[in-house]
This record gives C-alpha cells, structure tokens and sequence, in this order.
C-alpha cells in the first residue's frame, strides 16, 4: 500500500511540473544519459520511479545550493524542487530545482537536426599569402559580418588595420588604420576585432596595442572617439540595444 502511495505521489509531482514549466520526462534513459539538443543537459533519475524514468534539466548545478530530501518519504520542503537522484553531487537524493528542466535550456530530441559540416570550404578574403597588398592579409584576429551589405570587416592585426571585404570580391578596401602602425588618432597598432554600431556609421575597434577601445566613423575618417582606455581588448559584441560588450 506504501508503494502505491508513493508511486502516485511521484506521478502527480511530474504532471505538476509539466504543467508549469513545460519540462520533458525522459524514459529507459541511463542516468544522465542524453535526453536534449543540449549536450549540457542529461536524464535525472527521479526517486521510486520505474524503467530509468528522470527528468531532464541542467547537468551542472552548484552541488552545494542542493539540499537533501526527506529522508521519511523523499520529499522537498523547498518549493519548486522535486527529489532526484544525483550521485555526482552526493549519495544520498537531492531536491532539484525545476527552473532548471525548463525546456528553453533543454530542448528535447525531437527537435535535433542531424547537421553534417560541408568536406570543403572557400575562401572568401585573403588567400594570396601573407602580405599588404589589398588581395592579401597579415595574421587576422576579429571579423563582423554585415548580412545587409554582403560584406565582411576583418581586424588585418599584422598590418595594423581594418578591411572591408564584400562577398566574391578579389581583394579588400581599407576602411580603417590607412597611415600605418602607431599611437596617432589616425593609426592602429595591431587591432585584434571590429564590429558595427547599432546603426552601422562607425566601426567598433579594438586596438590592442595601444590600450583602447575606438568608434571610427564609414562616413567620415576624421570622426574617431576613444570610447575605453586603458583597456587590453581581444574581442567586441554588442546587443539590440546598441550596449557594447568587451574582453578585457
């Protein structure tokens, strides 16, 4: 009769869980077998469940916010957990959270799409042998892909410059870093990535050597602005909000 209790029980946490939070149940699964398009999910052994039955959430929670449940009838005394077995973290079971078995951090199989790398590539820039010639690139870092204007932007790091590069061309445009290597506010020393702006006027330039992050204008060459420094920069992002993020 004990059995049947818990086994209701345990039947009536999972149905409530997916209700909520649209989490998936992972059936005839090894523990922490592979259960989501993402590699960092796995199946979680729920306790007094049958036939390898879990949910499948996050492998890699903080073992220490974990808390053991309860040792009478496996319960959780936190809400939003539910008990499951995670013996990397601790023999005994642990009350997981459910915020971590959303479905928007674990997808399920069902929507894997079994994708195969081409065998060969092209080039698209360079090509010719290291060197500064405008069909030519010199240890590139960084590059910005601009889908609007079928180009790409490459930090052309050993030739202390930035390249507009459009898609089938021959050879490149210098757009940025046209006076050679040095500190002036005309030069670059050996930028390492480039992005645009929210409204595509002005290249983001990380410039490593000399320290700084730069706002160099497509309109006008005159137009820079030191915008962070000092900073050893290697690489730029930014967001929908135009909010510049940097490695520092």
């Amino acid at each position: 009769m004990n059995t049947i209790k818990i086994h209701t029980y345990i039947v009536f946490i999972i149905l409530n869980i997916i209700v909520q939070i649209k989490s998936q149940i992972c059936e005839k699964t090894p523990q922490y077998g592979e259960c989501s398009t993402n590699s960092a999910c796995g199946c979680f052994h729920i306790i007094g469940a049958n036939n390898d039955t879990g949910i499948c959430g996050f492998l890699w929670p903080t073992c220490s916010r974990l808390l053991r449940c309860n040792s009478s009838d496996n319960s959780c005394l936190q809400p939003n957990t539910i008990c499951v077995h995670h013996p990397q973290c601790d023999d005994f079971p642990l009350c997981y959270p459910v915020t971590m078995i959303d479905q928007k951090m674990c997808p399920p199989m069902e929507n894997k799409i079994n994708l195969k790398w081409k065998q060969n590539g092209i080039t698209i820039a360079g090509g010719n042998g290291f060197g500064d010639g405008l069909n030519q690139l010199h240890a590139p870092c960084g590059i910005y892909v601009d889908n609007d204007d079928d180009s790409i932007y490459i930090a052309d790091s050993g030739n202390h410059r930035i390249v507009r590069w459009e898609f089938g061309a021959d050879e490149g445009e210098i757009v940025a870093g046209r006076n050679g290597q040095g500190n002036a506010i005309d030069q670059l020393n050996y930028p390492t990535d480039v992005i645009l702006d929210k409204e595509k006027k002005y290249l983001i330039i990380c410039d490593l050597r000399n320290i700084l992050v730069m706002q160099w204008s497509l309109q006008n060459s005159q137009d820079r602005l030191i915008l962070i420094y000092p900073i050893v920069c290697w690489g730029l992002a930014t967001d929908n909000n135009g909010d510049i993020y940097t490695c520092d």
